[in-house]
């Protein structure tokens, strides 16, 4: 069989030797340059290659066409991947008859994601192991073809198990290898009720937290020793790595006596150097000061003066900052997505929130609140508050935008002097200041897409013609994107671009918007039934929408502010629910079964029904709209394990029930049957 094989790392080589092993013709392999970060311990798959005469490449980004071209010239049987660090596009997977096979380091479902070998180790698994499985352009959720075992031992490191790793490769292939040539190999799905996943490791992971006890501290070390960055601790200022470590018993130290028992991560000794845990004590044996040489754990007491009583932890800046506030700079914060953000902010304790915006009657709850500061003003005028906010506050979030169908059909020029011209400059302010901005983008962007799942990365932005004028707002928001992508790329602006898909609930706008023509399309349905009038379903009601629950949504964004080890910078991330698709029309229907079955509803006019109605009647000649807006939410999947849990019916009760009540309190009732 005619073989294309994308490899690195150890287990790379031992795939490509196996392969030719087992007769296989390698016709191209595609690795990756060593990143000159990285601590290059393993073997070069390239240079393997080139020693067998097999033509190797590196692109930069395997999903650029050309190497979709050049594998398909290639005209490859079967495709390999082995510990290659990418994904691999849908494009380059249709391309091999006998599909595309994947051999990961873990026993699958379980520790999907990044660093299996790493993650096992660190969570103090027994056991782990090798899969070899069907790539999908999802993650390692493919058909498993077979696995072995691998068994872990109490002195094993990272290196070690991935040295048994290898050898379990070329143990595993060596036996499949014959069966997937003659067809034979079995196809088993994955049961994704047992899967796990893990994300990437930064060597900012490696800090000890000596409150945990001995057990997951030795794990950790060992996890991350040699080759790998290292765990440390600090005292002060100064910053110690620990390489190897043992676990002594709380008797041998007579910390049995919870109360005589010292602060977790305080050295009980210094020759040997013992350290008190959580639970149990470790001793260091081996470390070394950071900058400094390796030694042994009495020698590293002994050099720098560490003495009984002295507490590892985290360093002094780190310790001022822990215990500080960030602040959120929030524009825009009475809306929909801003209220609702900032009281989730404040619930968690750990932000100071910062808000301005034309009112405040959906954010009055909020206003006691010692740590959150509300300003009224205009994004458009209050300039220099905000250059001076932005200045002072850790992230800026900009909520500030014309976003009905009204609005941008009718109103074209406002709409980009607004969602363009007055965010540029706050995008500006965050580039010249070094701030964080998270910025809104818009499902919209996707425009006249063509694919059937939007996906961030991939997915082609489509605008309309230029005579609808309904696009400006989408062109708005994708210029935006990319300006904001490029100080990303040329002046290290930290950001993160999220995606909100039709979000419903409590707040979303108002009753006295949706009777000017501008509100969300649910919010004018129940203006619809408060009032008597027929509901209005444009062109039919036959788009198709996936609906977001708040809670859900604000939920993902509150994990992208949070920005764990920096995992969102740079990113694009839909927050949607994909399982939510409905059309305009079972909307409305179901929000008429809701609204009779609510309560309240005897206060209101019975059903007036439904009335389809052209686009270009209620819009304006320049209105055009898509018939599907379903987003892929792979991104806030891998980045923050995050999955949309509220079901529609439930989003739907929800905001009905707050706009009825609204209507009841603010006597807009104009019927009330006997």
């Amino acid at each position: 069989m005619k073989a294309v094989v994308l490899a690195y790392h150890n287990i790379g080589c031992a795939g490509i030797e196996t392969l030719l092993k087992n007769g296989f013709e390698i016709a191209a392999v595609f690795t990756h340059t060593d990143d000159p970060e990285e601590n290059i311990w393993f073997g070069s798959v390239s240079e393997l290659a080139a020693t067998k005469n097999i033509p190797v490449f590196a692109p930069k980004d395997i999903n650029n066409p050309i190497w979709t071209r050049k594998i398909k010239e290639i005209n490859p049987d079967i495709i390999f991947s082995f510990h290659y660090r990418r994904n691999i596009p849908q494009s380059i997977l249709e391309i091999p008859p006998a599909g595309c096979l994947s051999l990961r380091a873990s026993l699958l479902p379980q520790y999907r994601g990044k660093c299996p070998i790493n993650w096992v180790l660190v969570n103090g698994e027994k056991e782990t192991g090798v899969t070899l499985h069907y790539l999908t352009t999802n993650l390692d959720d493919g058909d498993i073809i077979c696995q072995e075992k691998i068994k872990i031992s109490d002195t094993d490191t990272a290196k070690t198990l991935h040295e048994k790793a290898e050898a379990t490769s070329r143990k595993l292939l060596d036996k499949i290898l014959p069966q997937i040539i003659d067809g034979t190999a079995p196809r088993v799905p994955q049961d994704p009720s047992k899967a796990t996943s893990f994300g990437p490791r930064t060597p900012e992971d490696g800090e000890i937290d000596w409150s945990m006890n001995a057990t997951a501290i030795s794990n950790l070390v060992r996890a991350v020793t040699h080759p790998y960055p290292g765990a440390f601790s600090y005292v002060g200022e100064k910053k110690y790595y620990f390489w190897q470590v043992t676990q002594l018993p709380d008797s041998e130290f007579g910390l049995n006596d919870c109360k005589k028992r010292p602060f977790p991560g305080t050295i009980i000794s210094t020759n040997p150097l013992v350290v008190v845990c959580g639970q149990g004590a470790l001793r260091m044996d081996f470390g070394q000061l950071d900058g400094g040489i390796y030694m042994n754990g009495a020698q590293l007491a002994q050099e720098f003066k560490l003495i009984k009583g002295t507490m590892f932890g985290l360093c002094e800046s780190e310790k001022i900052e822990a215990t500080r506030k960030k602040s959120v700079l929030i524009l825009g914060v009475n809306g929909f997505i801003g209220n609702a953000l900032s009281k989730r902010l404040l619930e968690s304790g750990k932000y100071q929130v910062h808000g301005l915006d034309l009112r405040s009657n959906y954010i009055q709850h909020l206003l006691d609140s010692p740590d959150f500061y509300f300003d009224e003003g205009d994004i458009s005028i209050h300039r220099e508050w905000i250059e001076y906010h932005i200045r002072k506050c850790d992230i800026v979030v900009p909520l500030v935008a014309i976003a009905t169908p009204i609005e941008y059909t009718r109103n074209p020029l406002g709409v980009f002097k607004l969602d363009f011209e007055e965010n540029l400059r706050i995008v500006r302010y965050c580039a010249k200041y070094k701030k964080r901005i998270i910025f809104p983008s818009t499902s919209e962007v996707y425009g006249m897409c063509e694919d059937e799942t939007f996906d961030e990365d991939n997915s082609r932005l489509v605008q309309g013609p230029i005579r609808m004028q309904r696009w400006i707002y989408s062109c708005c928001k994708q210029l935006l994107d990319r300006v904001i992508w490029a100080h990303g790329q040329q002046e290290g602006l930290h950001f993160t671009l999220f995606r909100p898909f039709n979000w419903i609930g409590p707040r979303l706008d108002s009753l006295t918007s949706a009777r000017i023509g501008s509100s969300r399309v649910i919010t004018q349905f129940i203006l619809n039934l408060v009032e008597g009038n027929p509901i209005q379903l444009i062109d039919g009601g036959c788009q198709q929408r996936c609906f977001t629950d708040v809670s859900d949504g604000i939920e993902c964004l509150y994990r992208i502010i949070e920005n764990k080890e920096g995992i969102c910078d740079g990113k694009i991330i839909n927050i949607g629910n994909p399982e939510n698709q409905i059309s305009i029309r079972e909307l409305a229907e179901m929000l008429v079964e809701k609204f009779h079955q609510h309560p309240l509803h005897t206060n209101f006019p019975p059903f007036a029904g439904f009335r389809e109605i052209e686009s270009g009647t209620y819009y304006g000649t320049g209105y055009q709209d898509v018939q599907r807006r379903r987003p892929s939410i792979k991104n806030a999947q891998k980045y923050l394990d995050w999955t949309p849990k509220v079901g529609l019916e439930h989003s739907i009760e929800s905001t009905l029930d707050f706009f009825l009540h609204e209507a009841v309190n603010s006597k807009l009732l104009i019927y009330k049957t006997d």
